[in-house]
């Protein structure tokens, strides 16, 4: 089966969610919101801890997209992603994607982002046209 076949499963990427990563997207992004980066403050929140930007997350998303589609990922995509559980500091989380369509030159690729425990984080699609 190659990549542009439905049914087809792109290579999951696994990542453990650390705070100096964390703190390095924050600088790169200019999101500095205490959320991710000021314990004491995420203490105080709903969360109760620190967590992992969801764009962050999201971007290893692209990460595993780009390394099945290369340019064509770069060039005409587009990715529509839903956030559905925070990813806390020292998770690990796998990434997936699927083939479901490929009709009128364009590929449709289911997304999810899973935590180590089973917890859906990420849910959505990409669309890439080729």
């Amino acid at each position: 089966m190659n990549k542009f076949s439905c049914g087809y499963e792109l290579k999951s990427i696994k990542n453990k969610i650390i705070q100096s990563n964390v703190n390095n997207y924050a600088k790169a992004s200019g999101d500095l919101n205490p959320i991710h980066l000021n314990e004491s403050f995420a203490k105080k929140s709903i969360f109760k801890n620190t967590i992992a930007h969801g764009m962050m997350i999201g971007g290893i998303l692209s990460e595993m997209l780009f390394a099945e589609y290369g340019d064509l990922w770069l060039s005409k995509s587009s990715i529509d992603i839903k956030f559905k559980a925070p990813v806390y500091m020292n998770e690990e989380i796998t990434t997936y994607g699927k083939v479901i369509k490929n009709e009128d030159n364009k590929l449709k690729i289911d997304l999810m982002v899973h935590k180590n425990n089973g917890t859906e984080a990420i849910k959505g699609f990409a669309i890439i046209e080729f």
